[in-house]
C-alpha cells in the first residue's frame, strides 16, 4: 500500500471501528494506531478492508505473522478482565 492508500484505509477503519485497538480495546489517537492484517500478508492475506483492523503497536507487534490474537492478552489478569468485559455485555 502506498502512504496515501494507507491513510485512506486507516480513515475508513476509524469510521467503521472507532479509534481503539481491535485486540485490547484501548482508546488511542489515530496516530498511535497501526494497521493490522487479521490474516497476515505472509500467509496470503490481502489489504482488503475485510482483512484489516486497527491495533496498538504492542498488540500488532506481539502478533507478528500469527493467525491468533496477541500473546500479551493471555496473561491471567488481562484474560480475566477480557472475560469480565465479554460477560458484562
Amino acid at each position: 500500500m502506498s502512504p496515501k492508500q494507507k491513510r485512506a484505509r486507516k480513515a475508513q477503519l476509524i469510521s467503521e471501528y472507532r479509534s481503539c485497538c481491535w485486540w485490547c480495546h484501548k482508546q488511542l489517537s489515530p496516530e498511535e494506531l497501526t494497521i493490522d492484517h487479521l490474516k497476515p500478508k505472509s500467509k496470503g492475506g490481502s489489504n482488503s478492508l475485510e482483512n484489516l483492523r486497527l491495533a496498538c503497536y504492542p498488540c500488532n507487534n506481539s502478533r507478528g505473522n500469527s493467525l491468533y490474537p496477541p500473546r500479551r492478552l493471555f496473561t491471567p489478569a488481562i484474560s480475566m478482565s477480557i472475560l469480565c468485559l465479554m460477560l458484562c455485555k
